[in-house]
């Protein structure tokens, strides 16, 4: 993660009306890709204190932040992204909620969360989509507010890491095709652009939600084909004296 500045600027515009609308729809769909999955382990990390995901059927749920902080639950674990203090092939199900946008190193943390994945489990990344109207919005933005100051990775970009890392892309999703506007009424006048572009099905919604699975080689030992050895025995003619 960044700093705990930006850390905190996120978690106080999530506490606008505009994140919570935004923080609404991720948490409806993380939730819907998590009823499917089953397992023994969950790992959470998100710049929100309180993410909670209640609908799955893992039991035991671990929330990782940088830092401790007041109110954190008691399952927090205070952890760097990029040095998870977690065994290798460990973890049924990890969601990243805009851990990747807030990350000095993306790359390392990606291949951290794969390393600590069971085989055939699941990672759910969530990120900002830079080829959306808040991408638009970003570039004549000075950097310095949330959401502004996250990376806004493009989801081709972030395909290709993940074939580095060994991990399979199962699914894409966009939501929230609405306008960055704090403003209900401007939002819905300007509603009609949204619309126009989840109806013709383009890839300009403000946040995309990944599924993806860690999926590992087996090889099937195959049997040494044995050549039969032909044994050679010198024939030779007896001698007179032999033959006597």
């Amino acid at each position: 993660m960044l700093d705990d500045q930006s850390r905190q600027l996120f978690q106080d515009w999530y506490a606008t009306e505009l994140g919570e609308r935004l923080l609404n729809h991720e948490h409806e769909v993380i939730e819907r890709v998590l009823d499917n999955m089953v397992g023994y382990y969950l790992v959470q990390q998100s710049p929100l204190l309180h993410l909670t995901l209640h609908n799955h059927r893992i039991r035991e749920t671990i929330k990782l932040a940088p830092a401790l902080e007041l109110g954190a639950p008691d399952t927090t674990v205070v952890a760097n992204m990029s040095e998870l203090p977690l065994e290798p092939d460990s973890v049924d199900a990890m969601v990243l909620h805009h851990t990747l946008d807030l990350s000095a190193n993306p790359h390392k943390d990606l291949y951290e969360a794969a390393r600590t994945l069971l085989p055939s489990g699941k990672l759910i990344i969530v990120g900002f989509n830079p080829w959306s109207f808040w991408g638009v919005r970003r570039c004549f933005s000075k950097r310095l507010k949330a959401p502004w100051a996250a990376r806004f990775i493009a989801h081709r970009r972030l395909e290709d890491w993940l074939k580095v890392a060994g991990l399979t892309l199962e699914r894409t999703e966009f939501l929230n095709f609405d306008m960055p506007l704090q403003s209900p009424r401007w939002r819905q006048r300007t509603g009609f652009l949204g619309h126009c572009a989840q109806a013709m099905k383009l890839p300009m919604g403000c946040i995309y939600v990944l599924t993806v699975t860690k999926q590992t080689r087996r090889y099937i030992p195959t049997k040494p084909r044995w050549k039969a050895t032909k044994v050679r025995v010198p024939l030779t003619k007896p001698t007179i004296r032999e033959i006597n």
